[in-house]
């Protein structure tokens, strides 16, 4: 069987973000226009704000931010720029947007499970055909050179048949059991035949992507268009969305709605390019209880469809896919239902604690989709004042999913597969960890910088994932920004 090169890139630990970063493998990324353009644009940008400062005189803001993530044991690290602004034009108009520009590259899981679970030959695996291709050429070769007894009425053909036979057996389970020992040897002597770790593959891509919002308030309400584009080698994808809000109760009350769509083109395991739709569905609500806290309460409905499979994703089978090469998985490519829906619940209260000079948030996030996916969210953030001008914030974040309801380690049967079926841990059952901390300086009216880092860790629940697939990462960040 022909083995597809097996890659991808998990740039969406606990499945909370949506960065689609995809790699090519053995390629060298195709030079991008885009990302020279984008950048130009941003700059441009920053040039251009000033000026609609003095104009309008609104405070405004254009800023940057590196951010760097990185697993542990050298696996996959991504490199982010992003450049920021926000400006008005008028009392009741602004225009949002950001550039970013990731650069990813690293070793990632193929979808095999560790060389431990491999379906690997036996010995007799080698011994049946190699006995059977020796026992013919020797049996044929005994007849032919012993045929003239038989046509001199030497012997019957019986008698020659029963001696060739003889001989074949003679000599091919010897050298059969030589030659099949010598095959198994080569897959049992390889360094990797009992490596308790998933196999991995390297990889690396570059994403280009913007957006551009532009968010317009007439008295209690508000209404903000935004576009958005992202292109990879191997994934476009362009976005709109319509958010709408209203102020009620003097303000106190704020009821939010939205909705956005995105047309995506993927390339599909095939090289083919392949068309993905998505529409998210949004209501919340922000209610303020006095001076010193506030509820936060959203839902939204998600509806996917058309190829959603990742095509770098591979699946082993567990019996009639034997395994050859310890170094290199035979894998079939993953097969996900082509339609997906979503829903999410989350809520959070803020309280600011006067005492100590800080707040307090709280929040939660329940999840699910028609994947089987379960999943729920906590995390506690605290945002310490020092001084005037600084902020200290740590965090803590804890995430647990179950798993999707295609999801294999193995997959049972090649000869029976199933409707639908991935290798891909992030479906598997897990839990995550987050902990971080931000700091935020304002040095003066004008200009402010910034400082984060988060240490990621994630562990496997169902007993049978490798937790060699699951990543430990650090998150570093650094950003500044401009006021006027």
């Amino acid at each position: 069987m022909t083995q597809r090169p097996i890659i991808d890139v998990t740039t969406c630990p606990d499945n909370l973000r949506d960065d689609r970063a995809t790699t090519t493998r053995g390629r060298s990324p195709r030079r991008n226009p885009w990302r020279t353009r984008l950048i130009i644009l941003a700059l441009a940008v920053l040039l251009l704000l000033p000026p609609l400062h003095w104009a309008f005189g609104e405070e405004n803001d254009v800023g940057y931010r590196k951010s760097y993530y990185q697993e542990d044991d050298n696996r996959i690290h991504v490199s982010t720029d992003t450049w920021q602004f926000n400006v008005g034009l008028n009392d009741q108009v602004r225009v949002t947007g950001d550039v970013v520009v990731d650069a990813i590259s690293g070793a990632t899981p193929l979808g095999a499970p560790p060389q431990t679970k491999w379906p690997f030959p036996n010995l007799s695996f080698y011994y049946v055909p190699i006995y059977q291709s020796i026992y013919a050429s020797e049996y044929n070769q005994y007849v032919q050179n012993n045929l003239f007894y038989v046509n001199a009425g030497l012997e019957s053909m019986q008698v020659l048949t029963n001696a060739a036979a003889a001989f074949a057996r003679g000599v091919a389970g010897p050298l059969a059991m030589n030659n099949a020992a010598a095959a198994l040897r080569s897959i049992t002597t390889n360094r990797n035949f009992q490596n308790t770790s998933v196999p991995l593959t390297q990889m690396h891509d570059h994403r280009n992507a913007f957006s551009l919002g532009v968010p317009v308030t007439y008295h209690q309400q508000g209404l903000t268009p935004t576009f958005s584009y992202s292109a990879e080698s191997d994934y476009i994808s362009f976005g709109g969305a319509l958010d709408y809000s209203l102020a009620l109760n003097d303000k106190n009350t704020t009821l939010n709605a939205g909705w956005s769509h995105d047309g995506d083109k993927v390339r599909d395991d095939r090289f083919k390019w392949q068309s993905k739709m998505s529409d998210d569905l949004f209501l919340g609500l922000v209610q303020l209880f006095g001076p010193k806290a506030y509820l936060t309460v959203n839902a939204s409905v998600g509806f996917e469809h058309g190829y959603l499979a990742d095509p770098y994703r591979g699946v082993m089978a567990a019996t009639d896919f034997i395994q050859l090469n310890p170094n290199d998985p035979a894998l079939l490519p993953e097969k996900r239902p082509r339609h997906r829906d979503t829903e999410l619940v989350y809520a959070s209260w803020t309280q600011f604690v006067t005492p100590m000079n800080a707040s307090c948030e709280l929040s939660y996030r329940l999840f699910h989709d028609s994947y089987g996916v379960l999943a729920n969210t906590a995390e506690l953030a605290w945002h310490q004042k020092l001084g005037k001008r600084i902020v200290l914030s740590p965090m803590v974040r804890y995430y647990v999913q179950s798993a999707a309801d295609f999801y294999y380690v193995l997959v049972p049967d090649y000869k029976n597969l199933p409707s639908y079926y991935s290798s891909d841990y992030r479906l598997s059952e897990f839990e995550s960890v987050a902990v971080g901390v931000d700091l935020t300086w304002r040095i003066n009216k004008h200009f402010s910088v910034d400082a984060g880092y988060m240490r990621y860790l994630m562990r496997g629940l169902d007993g049978v994932t490798s937790q060699s697939a699951y990543p430990q990462a650090n998150l570093f960040s650094l950003g500044m920004r401009l006021w006027f």
